[in-house]
């Protein structure tokens, strides 16, 4: 079953959306493959940060994280 958010699309969608659009608009844009791996690179970890705030922390995948995501 997939995570989704509480309009029903689900956060693997929007983690691809959010890594290959920029890289895509990069490549466009710049016409060199050089540019498009920092890009890839960056909005990987930002994309991992969207599916780690829709983790449920009682393994109910649609309520979103409460807490700043830092263990203690």
């Amino acid at each position: 079953m997939f995570i989704k958010t509480r309009y029903g699309i689900p956060v693997s969608v929007i983690q691809a959306v959010v890594v290959l659009v920029p890289t895509y608009v990069i490549a466009y844009m710049t016409d060199k493959m050089v540019y498009t791996i920092p890009m890839l690179a960056a909005m990987s970890f930002v994309a991992a940060r969207i599916g780690r705030y829709y983790e449920g922390e009682e393994g109910d995948p649609t309520t979103k994280r409460t807490d700043d995501g830092v263990d203690a």
